[in-house]
């Protein structure tokens, strides 16, 4: 005998299967909207602090002393800026190596006579760290700048022989331009006072959806 089934039994059945597979792209495409909703919202409070934080900067507030620290920890509060928090901020002077710092970077050598490895180039003359530098992402180190570390002394700054003759005080290079020489073209005399603030979400990590599990945020002065 043939059973023929009613058609409003088999539209349902074929509506559910529908709804079903609908479910596969919707699904993804609302926890991505959540992940990547939230992460603008932090990242445009973030802009704002570094905003701020870079004023103070380039107002010469010291971010080694204990008031502008907690100035800085106020400003981003609920960010976790510690030493065992979420976030770090970064403060870092550069400059364009003149034939000058060449010569203050080689003493014993004739002056004018020396190319140095950083001549023309965008260096890091300091970087001060506020907050958890140790912070972790994905296994990885990610309290750095992001046009380089360069070697420091104990007072968080880059000594006149480094900045000129060690290329891992360069943030860039003219010649590309690549790093920041891309960003912004310095010139003789400049200094430039950047803040970076990096924060990890692991709140606002969905695994393959999400991306890496970090917001970032700069501002140049």
């Amino acid at each position: 005998m043939r059973i023929t089934l009613p058609k409003q039994d088999l539209s349902r059945g074929i509506a559910i299967i529908e709804f079903t597979l609908s479910l596969l792209f919707l699904v993804p495409l609302l926890l991505g909207t959540y992940v990547f909703g939230f992460r603008l919202i932090r990242s445009l409070e973030m802009e704002q602090i570094v905003s701020d934080l870079d004023h103070m900067y380039i107002r010469a507030v010291n971010f080694r002393s204990p008031g502008p620290i907690q100035n800085a920890q106020t400003l981003a509060t609920g960010f976790g800026l510690t030493t065992t928090g979420q976030s770090v901020v970064i403060f870092s002077q550069i400059k364009v190596i003149q034939q000058a710092d060449c010569d203050a970077a080689n003493p014993l050598s004739t002056p004018g006579s020396v190319h140095c490895t950083n001549l023309g180039n965008p260096v890091f003359t300091e970087e001060v760290f506020v907050g958890n530098t140790s912070l972790t992402i994905n296994g990885a180190n990610v309290a750095k700048s992001f046009f380089g570390s360069p070697p420091l002394q104990g007072d968080q700054t880059v000594s006149v022989a480094n900045q000129g003759n060690n290329a891992s005080a360069a943030a860039g290079n003219t010649g590309g331009p690549t790093g920041f020489a891309k960003v912004i073209a310095l010139t003789s005399g400049e200094v430039a006072y950047m803040v970076e603030m990096i924060t990890a979400t692991p709140d606002l990590t969905v695994s393959v959806f999400s991306g890496t599990p970090q917001v970032y945020a700069r501002s140049i002065l």
